[in-house]
């Protein structure tokens, strides 16, 4: 029952199309990414949770079954303890020597607060995030990842090899593919997870859920 809560709860994502002979389910889905995150930051304390995602994603980001011109992104993600009615909040965030002072916007969809810190990230780097006088350090949690994202696209394109190839054949994928990262946090789950969807022109769409520690498939669609 909890397995089929999340996949339901997740919002992207991506039936397929596959293309041309001799190429492979990996190749096709590495082709077609619109969103991909590499390097994962997390911190908690009694006030709020954070998490900064970094990676690439479309220019133009817009979820329509096809994969555009990626850019790098590094997203700052915000969620309070207390409920609050504001629509921005103000933060301060420490990147080594670095101050940054920020301005979240709420993302009235997941209630998160959320800002791109346009920035490039390798999880070398020490994060602190202050609000309101609360200072809290994000710590790159993939760092300890023994699935890394190049291993977490192997193990999905292998799980969902036949709904990927399945039924069409075109040019070229005729779809997206996004991949992301869950914590303990985002879907209620005791574990940090990467979440591989799909989603194509047709709005056919379908997901799988893969341990960070061990590979072994959390959850996927039937």
């Amino acid at each position: 029952m909890k397995k089929k809560f999340v996949l339901g709860l997740m919002i992207v994502f991506l039936g397929v199309t596959l293309f041309g002979c001799g190429m492979s389910t990996l190749k096709l889905v590495q082709d077609n990414m619109s969103e991909i995150t590499k390097v994962y930051y997390f911190g908690e304390n009694e006030n709020f949770g954070a998490t900064i995602s970094c990676g690439e994603r479309e220019e133009n980001y817009i979820m329509n079954g096809k994969s555009d011109k990626l850019v790098d992104f590094c997203l700052l993600s915000v969620k309070l303890n207390n409920e609050t009615q504001k629509e921005l909040i103000k933060a301060k965030v420490y990147i080594d020597d670095e101050i940054n002072d920020c301005e979240l916007l709420l993302n009235k969809k997941n209630k998160a607060y959320m800002i791109d810190l346009e920035k490039t990230l390798n999880g070398q780097e020490k994060i602190f995030l202050e609000i309101d006088g609360h200072k809290q350090e994000l710590i790159a949690i993939s760092n300890d990842f023994q699935i890394d994202y190049n291993n977490a696209l192997k193990i999905a394109s292998e799980n969902l090899e036949d709904k990927i190839v399945k039924a069409k054949s075109f040019v070229n994928l005729n779809a997206e593919c996004y991949l992301r990262v869950l914590d303990k946090n985002s879907k209620d789950l005791n574990g940090t997870y990467w979440c591989f969807s799909v989603f194509n022109v047709d709005g056919e769409n379908f997901s799988i859920i893969i341990s960070t520690i061990d590979g072994s498939v959390f959850a996927k669609s039937k």
